[in-house]
């Protein structure tokens, strides 16, 4: 009971969320998702997650009428309510089966794909996409939000299409299985012996050897590529004096640690994409100095002003269900193109 009432997206909802802004077609769900978890409500974002992986396999519909058309709004109860299924079998470690559109709506849709290996490497990009933009946001509204938010979305993911073992950015840092050695021994201040090369850590044992200096050199270059087309005009400089004149250290984690790794890494989410999650996860926290030059941004890397408006509207969206008051001066203060 106490779920259903802090439950946030109904079918209505979440049919909104997916055709009310045709701007926003093949990308809501991404918004929503980094919108969703911003406001910390990170229990609805298996809803879109799996009404996102149904609805990606129908045609384009035609527009207006798709807010209330009764099969739409079944395919999203539907969503909603197999989630508990889903939910029971992870507890208890069963393999999660795949979400498809049910047999009893195949003559009320037409479908954009049939053969089985192309509705997975469709839900397998919308799964990515959503893990990769709840990333990403950690970098803008906590790590622990992303976590939580991550962790819930593996719990209702089919098995089919979870992450492999392997990370999605090449690895800076590269294990080994390395042997002791003594043959290279330094000493601490107290003259105590050290082996230098091989160090315990908790992700192994850690060598010079496994420092990935080329692919540092990579994400450096594509994170200043990337930060230089979203801040134009000098901005990029001034700004980046502001952060160093604010605290050194800011501007070094900000570059090294948030755009060059993290932020520029576009194999996932498009330039585009990505800036649109950032856009989403900016607008609940009234940031307007971060939103205005992040608009411009997107402009930069492609977004249109129609998308960014959808997108505006759309947040706001899911803001008011939430119940949060996330502007001091109202949502006419947020900035906007």
């Amino acid at each position: 009971m106490i779920l259903l009432m802090l439950s946030i997206v109904n079918p209505e909802r979440l049919v909104r969320l997916a055709y009310k802004y045709p701007s926003l077609r093949l990308t809501w769900y991404i918004v929503a998702c980094a919108a969703l978890t911003v406001v910390n409500q990170p229990e609805e974002i298996p809803k879109v997650f799996h009404f996102a992986l149904r609805q990606q396999l129908l045609e384009h519909l035609p527009q207006p009428s798709l807010l209330t058309d009764s099969h739409l709004l079944q395919l999203a109860s539907d969503s909603i309510s197999s989630l508990e299924k889903f939910a029971e079998l992870s507890l208890v470690g069963v393999r999660l089966p795949d979400v498809l559109i049910p047999y009893t709506y195949h003559d009320k849709f037409n479908y954009k794909y049939t053969a089985s290996e192309d509705i997975k490497r469709c839900q397998e990009e919308v799964a990515r996409k959503i893990r990769e933009c709840i990333l990403k946001s950690s970098a803008l509204s906590g790590l622990p939000k992303a976590i939580n938010a991550l962790m819930i979305l593996k719990s209702v993911t089919p098995t089919s299409i979870r992450p492999s073992q392997h990370s999605e950015r090449p690895l800076l840092v590269v294990l080994s299985v390395v042997e002791k050695s003594s043959d290279i021994v330094q000493e601490d201040v107290n003259g105590t012996k050290l082996n230098m090369d091989d160090v315990e850590t908790i992700d192994g044992i850690i060598t010079t050897d496994c420092v990935n200096a080329t692919q540092i050199q990579k994400d450096l270059i594509r994170g200043s590529e990337f930060w230089n087309t979203i801040y134009t005009n000098k901005i990029n400089t001034r700004i980046r004096k502001q952060m160093i004149n604010a605290y050194p250290d800011l501007w070094q984690y900000t570059f090294h640690h948030v755009y060059a790794p993290l932020l520029s890494f576009t194999d996932v989410l498009t330039p585009p994409e990505t800036l649109m999650c950032v856009v989403a996860c900016l607008i609940p926290q009234d940031v307007n100095p971060q939103l205005k030059g992040h608009l411009k941004g997107a402009i930069n890397v492609g977004v249109t002003k129609q998308e960014l408006n959808d997108l505006r509207s759309l947040v706001f969206d899911i803001c008011d269900w939430s119940g949060g008051t996330y502007w001091r001066n109202g949502k006419e203060s947020v900035a906007k193109l």
